[in-house]
């Protein structure tokens, strides 16, 4: 078992649902999708002591369930399904989307830092302790009608810098 089993268990839950919706994107049987993510998972722990810290583990656990995929599709390929150039295109797309979703995710916590301390707040509120627009209202003086342009203002600002920071690392 590699050093830092707990890092290792909390990767592996982290790219579950992942997995899962990769799958499901060139298999789109459920019930395949979710043999084929068993079938990932009993190899990711039978090599488990390949996995080298400190690596790629998302390119790693996404290389074991491509290929058994592919081991999938060699046995069980459906009437009609995708044709092996699809698959592979699907396969390569949907790790590009997984790349952007990543950046973007990277991105969030400096965007957040840079709203003002009152935008902040607010964002904490109703995303971080879940309070309730109306309810968040009533406790500031404030129309919900307002909250609501508020936070659409401040989700439409992070959007932008968080595409701006995506875009700045994209760029050649």
């Amino acid at each position: 078992m590699p050093s830092g089993m707990d890092d290792f268990l909390s990767l592996f839950s982290k790219y579950q649902q992942r997995l899962y919706l990769y799958i499901l994107s060139v298999l789109p049987n459920p019930h395949d999708a979710e043999d084929v993510l068993q079938n990932t998972n009993v190899v990711v722990w039978r090599k488990i002591d390949e996995f080298q810290p400190g690596t790629d583990f998302r390119a790693w656990v996404f290389q074991i369930c491509h290929y058994e995929i592919c081991k999938f599709r060699g046995r069980c390929r459906p009437q009609g399904g995708f044709s092996d150039e699809l698959f592979d295109e699907l396969a390569v797309e949907y790790r590009r989307r997984e790349d952007l979703l990543d950046m973007r995710q990277d991105a969030l916590p400096g965007c957040i830092e840079r709203l003002p301390s009152q935008d902040r707040a607010l964002i904490d509120a109703v995303y971080g302790r879940e309070l309730e627009v109306p309810r968040l209202a009533k406790e500031m003086g404030r129309e919900p009608t307002s909250l609501y342009r508020s936070l659409r203002r401040i989700r439409q600002w992070l959007h932008d810098c968080i595409e701006r920071a995506v875009q700045r690392k994209t760029e050649p």
